[in-house]
């Protein structure tokens, strides 16, 4: 099969390229950054009629530029041109398309990431795409917001942590187990077509618990300070209104903080079981 994946070059378009790879798929990297196996520059801002969809069997679409804050600005760096790429795809013939979503995509979502991503669900549905929503994806060296918990974790003798709204529990999902599931999915396409998977293990774990784990793994001693999430989010909101662009941004604590209430827990499909947090 013939793959395009774009935002290869990232943590989890990476992982989900690796898995591809070692099923012998052919994998065509669509990304802004470099990356040796057969890459083509795409920026979501570019026209996707342009791509090589030449063959294309199918298309894993998991870019998103998060630099955009303002929710007109997100719009149109992600929404539209990520609805735009799923069109052209289907246009070109491509037989199997998979959305990589968030768990923090639901109805009543609070965080602009969360309703960005629910709006590019609808149409990717309409097209007959499946779509996957990963939880916090976790590994042995994370990106995304487990990164950036790990540097903090990794740097500071003292780490404040969050608390508050039943403890913050959040679902997550080991990098493996979610790239096993994303080339499962496209590999059982179209019987699957037009459906939301979520893709983590269904007990939550709290934020404290992730951070001493974290510790415990690389073997640090580390104080952990108690802050209420309102004055957290306080400071990130002020940081971000002068200008400042912190790695942990408040519309990030917002998904954190306003998890879905109302998970699907079906079942793992193919034989894809998520195993739980133990970094």
């Amino acid at each position: 099969m013939k793959v395009a994946i774009t935002g290869a070059s990232g943590y989890v378009g990476g992982k989900i390229r690796d898995a591809f790879q070692s099923r012998n798929h052919e994998v065509l990297s669509w990304s802004r950054r470099p990356h040796p196996v057969a890459w083509t520059r795409y920026d979501l801002m570019d026209d996707p009629c342009s791509l090589p969809w030449d063959h294309v069997d199918a298309l894993i679409h998991t870019a998103y530029d998060f630099d955009p804050i303002d929710w007109d600005k997100i719009v149109e760096s992600n929404v539209k041109p990520s609805i735009e790429l799923l069109r052209a795809a289907r246009t070109a013939g491509v037989g199997r398309l998979v959305f990589i979503s968030s768990i923090s995509s639901f109805e009543g979502t609070h965080s602009n990431y969360g309703k960005a991503k629910l709006m590019i669900e609808e149409a990717a549905l309409q097209l007959g795409a499946v779509v996957i929503r990963p939880g916090l994806v976790w590994g042995q060296l994370s990106g995304g917001v487990m990164g950036a918990l790990e540097s903090l974790v990794s740097k500071f003798p003292v780490i404040p942590y969050l608390y508050g709204s039943g403890g913050l529990g959040q679902y997550l999902v080991h990098e493996e187990d979610l790239s096993h599931a994303v080339v499962s999915i496209a590999e059982g396409l179209p019987a699957g077509a037009g459906s939301i998977h979520e893709a983590a293990h269904p007990d939550p774990v709290s934020i404290l618990s992730i951070l001493k784990a974290i510790a415990a793994r690389y073997g640090k001693s580390r104080r952990f300070i108690p802050i209420p999430w309102q004055l957290a989010m306080f400071g990130l909101k002020a940081a971000e209104t002068v200008g400042i662009h912190p790695p942990f941004r408040s519309d990030s604590l917002i998904g954190l903080i306003h998890r879905n209430p109302n998970l699907l827990h079906a079942s793992p499909l193919y034989g894809v079981n998520y195993r739980p947090f133990r970094p």
